[in-house]
């Protein structure tokens, strides 16, 4: 039996917590190809309550495509799960994204990204932030996994992480263990998701405006965005863009 994806197991244990249903509008996004004709995956996109979008990336590269900031390693598939939140709740935004190496390593990274000031709002901080951190300690200490420290990576990736970022790597045979982690940072976003009461306009739209212009840099300094401008082409890479933000 094929073995489930990242976003396909990220989406079941999210599912058996929200109620999810499907958002019409991007079924060309579901089935692409990329530049040279070959089958390149799709996104679906959800939503549910006080949840504005579940969004499911699977890339596909049968044949093979050269990752410039992996030594030109070749990669056969990139993966995304993203919540995006009603930006009216005090909730954060959740994402992971992986990187899949024909040579059988498996890279990913998550980070929570939160619309309102972690340092002015403390009582949240203690309240959610610790246990966030208790289970960053953990895997990241884990013996299947191994940490990518700040230092080695580009420094634009410090402008936009927050203090629960993970960048690590492990294998295709051992990818379990980033399931397992998903479980957790994934209960731990529900719980929030329960509690969280609505507010007023404004602080829905502060807290859109600093995500999103987040994003807007991460589009263009995103080392993997610049891949799949490449091999998508602009005009795809663009709706890819549109859809998630």
């Amino acid at each position: 039996m094929e073995s489930k994806s990242l976003p396909e197991v990220c989406f079941e244990l999210l599912s058996k917590e929200v109620k999810l249903d499907r958002i019409p509008g991007f079924e060309d996004l579901e089935h692409v190809k990329l530049l040279n004709g070959e089958e390149g995956g799709g996104i679906k996109i959800y939503k549910g309550d006080k949840i504005e979008k579940v969004t499911l990336v699977d890339f596909q590269y049968k044949t093979g495509v050269p990752i410039p900031h992996y030594d030109n390693a070749l990669s056969i598939g990139a993966e995304v799960f993203q919540i995006l939140p009603d930006l009216s709740f005090k909730i954060p935004v959740w994402g992971i994204n992986s990187i899949i190496l024909k040579n059988g390593k498996y890279h990913f990274d998550t980070d929570f990204s939160f619309g309102f000031d972690l340092v002015m709002d403390y009582e949240f901080t203690m309240k959610y932030l610790d246990p966030f951190n208790s289970i960053y300690k953990k895997f990241c200490t884990h013996p299947d996994l191994k940490r990518v420290n700040l230092d080695e990576t580009t420094t634009w990736v410090r402008t936009y992480i927050s203090p629960i970022f993970i960048i690590a790597e492990t294998t295709v045979k051992k990818v379990n263990m980033v399931y397992e982690l998903c479980s957790e940072f994934i209960r731990l976003w529900v719980k929030i998701w329960r509690e969280a009461e609505k507010r007023d306009e404004a602080f829905k739209q502060t807290q859109k405006k600093r995500l999103f212009s987040q994003y807007a840099g991460m589009r263009g300094t995103d080392r993997m965005g610049k891949v799949l401008r490449k091999i998508y082409g602009e005009d795809t890479f663009s709706k890819f863009f549109k859809a998630m933000a």
